[in-house]
């Protein structure tokens, strides 16, 4: 087994951030590498292979569990190493001051594996070994979730649930951001009336309700009550500029009045229909290109995450497009805040699923990894 220790050139006893700066300088040191002038072919594979080593060395020491794990098996194969060899072999001396590996902290800790137990005997040693072969802890170190089933090339690794959430909220936060801008200066550039007919419109709904409330009042008290709310709601439509419908009796009455309410509705209809088009292209423009170019969105690459087809390839554009379409017109599309509930559960269903693939990341065949 190669020694991902050396492979970055860190101690055992090295940091998490001391391993994270090892990795980057050693990747910057091949990048440039491969720059210079005169690189072979062979050279520029052997580049690549030792690239690609470097990031597998990360990922598994860049999480507690694995990083765990890995320690276990290297513990392992030294104890087997020194067991096979001949009588009177050297015998490696353990300094007992030295510090030991840094151990997981915090809530890591909390929803880490227990630590190994010391082997007392052949057979301790060897379930020792066969602990330490399990497959590793699904992403995000949730031991509930099942094992994930995709084979991902090497250097990539599922995102862990934390650095998702937070792409997730930044991501999020642009979207409304887009949406409340929309919404505040769209209309009126459309239509010009558009907010009078609004407001006509709830005015005669106030109307209508007032009336509503005249009618269901048992005492002369309520109804007192009730006829003064509908005074001062006639009174306010007709300061918006619409005159309240009447019939010959209340119930005719408030069937006047939702009708009226309804005709002014359809005169700006049209408007907020075009709006939440404009809405969901300009999300969908913020989300898909560089998802289709790059692999990633603005709350993405801040994470370092990325986004693939299931066997590793590049994301490209149908993919791109089908993975942020859907739930951004089930947000839009219903009402609030059935759509956009529903719309960000589709995407939430990736913390819970083994392959941290959400309702739409299942319809459009991607993944989030680590890079």
């Amino acid at each position: 087994m190669s020694d991902h220790y050396e492979e970055l050139g860190v101690e055992p006893t090295a940091s998490k951030d001391d391993i994270r700066d090892a990795h980057r300088a050693r990747l910057a040191e091949l990048e440039a590498a491969r720059e210079r002038k005169g690189v072979t072919d062979s050279q520029l594979q052997a580049n690549r292979e030792e690239a690609a080593r470097v990031r597998g060395a990360w990922n598994v020491l860049s999480d507690p569990m694995q990083r765990q794990r890995y320690d276990q098996q290297l513990m392992d194969e030294r104890a087997g190493d020194g067991e096979g060899g001949e009588a009177g072999s050297d015998v490696e001396l353990v300094d007992s001051d030295a510090p030991a590996a840094a151990a997981p902290t915090g809530w890591r800790k909390l929803l880490g594996p227990p630590p190994a137990k010391p082997a007392a005997t052949a057979a301790g040693a060897a379930g020792a070994k066969g602990a330490a072969g399990r497959k590793p802890q699904p992403p995000g170190g949730n031991p509930n979730r099942p094992a994930p089933t995709v084979e991902l090339p090497e250097g990539m690794a599922l995102a862990d649930n934390r650095s998702r959430g937070m792409a997730l909220l930044f991501d999020l936060a642009i979207c409304m951001i887009i949406y409340t801008a929309a919404l505040w200066a769209m209309p009126g550039l459309i239509q010009s009336n558009y907010s009078d007919l609004v407001k006509q419109s709830d005015k005669i709904t106030s109307v209508k309700s007032a009336q509503q409330s005249v009618i269901d009042a048992g005492n002369a008290k309520d109804k007192a009550a009730a006829q003064k709310d509908l005074t001062k709601a006639e009174k306010d439509a007709k300061a918006a500029g619409v005159t309240p419908a009447d019939a010959s009796t209340p119930k005719k009455r408030v069937d006047a009045l939702d009708k009226q309410a309804k005709k002014i509705g359809d005169k700006y209809r049209s408007t907020q229909i075009i709006v939440m088009l404009i809405i969901i292209v300009v999300v969908l423009l913020y989300l898909v290109p560089t998802t289709a170019i790059k692999g990633w969105t603005m709350g993405m690459r801040n994470r370092r995450l990325r986004v693939v087809r299931v066997d590793g390839s590049r994301c490209g554009w149908y993919a791109a497009f089908t993975r942020f379409a859907i739930p951004v017109l089930i947000a839009v599309a219903l009402n609030i805040p059935i759509g956009p509930v529903v719309g960000l559960g589709l995407v939430l269903w990736g913390y819970r699923d083994k392959n941290s693939q959400g309702v739409h990341d299942k319809l459009a065949r991607t993944l989030v990894v680590t890079t």
